[in-house]
């Protein structure tokens, strides 16, 4: 009953939050959606920092589960027989499928991210939310990486900062405007992606 209940608030923070935005829901705000009093709300979450961050990892679950069902590696190996480049392939579609069917998603993890600005302990949420999302997309680059005949100077992680920060960007747009061509966008960069990588890095890129 109690995780049911926890359950339940974390569920109104997220419809909410989506709703009215972080700094338009308050923890009374939550509690009415939930249906609950708001000293319960308050029992199972101190502040609306710990809703916030509860909500949207409930939010991630659904998405992670799914990269997971298409033999995405979620931690630090490749799935045994899933080739690197098919691996990429895949993380591409799954993007586009992601910005297709998260919408509501998005617009929370964005609004945590301004929050996070300003908010040290939100601050602190969000740099751990992007460490864990670069983290997926370095371990299929290094993947890929000892595939290449010729290494790029550039890490796998300096690498997977670039693409991942690439996908933000295209939420970002896609969210502000419905009618931007965000599997265009996604197509266009996973052929710079697969063009850099067929190519070995034949020509290092200078430092500056």
């Amino acid at each position: 009953m109690a995780d049911q209940t926890r359950d339940r608030i974390v569920d109104a923070a997220y419809r909410a939050l989506v709703k009215r935005g972080y700094h338009e829901t308050s923890m009374k705000d939550i509690a009415e959606e939930a249906g609950v009093a708001l000293g319960l709300a308050h029992y199972y979450f101190e502040t609306k920092e710990d809703l916030l961050v509860a909500a949207i990892e409930r939010g991630c679950a659904p998405l992670l589960d799914e990269l997971s069902r298409q033999g995405i590696p979620l931690d630090a190996g490749m799935s045994v027989g899933l080739d690197a480049f098919e691996a990429a392939r895949r993380g591409f579609e799954l993007t586009k499928e992601e910005l297709r069917r998260y919408r509501e998603l998005h617009i929370l993890v964005n609004d945590m991210f301004g929050v996070g600005l300003h908010n040290p302990k939100i601050g602190a949420a969000v740099r751990q939310f992007i460490t864990e999302r670069r983290a997926l997309v370095s371990v299929i680059a290094l993947a890929v990486i000892a595939r290449m005949p010729r290494k790029p100077a550039a890490s796998a992680d300096a690498i997977a900062a670039a693409i991942w920060g690439a996908f933000h960007g295209i939420a970002v747009q896609k969210l502000i405007d419905p009618a931007f061509d965000a599997d265009g966008a996604v197509d266009a960069l996973a052929e710079i992606v697969f063009t850099f990588a067929a190519a070995g890095a034949a020509q290092e890129t200078p430092r500056r």
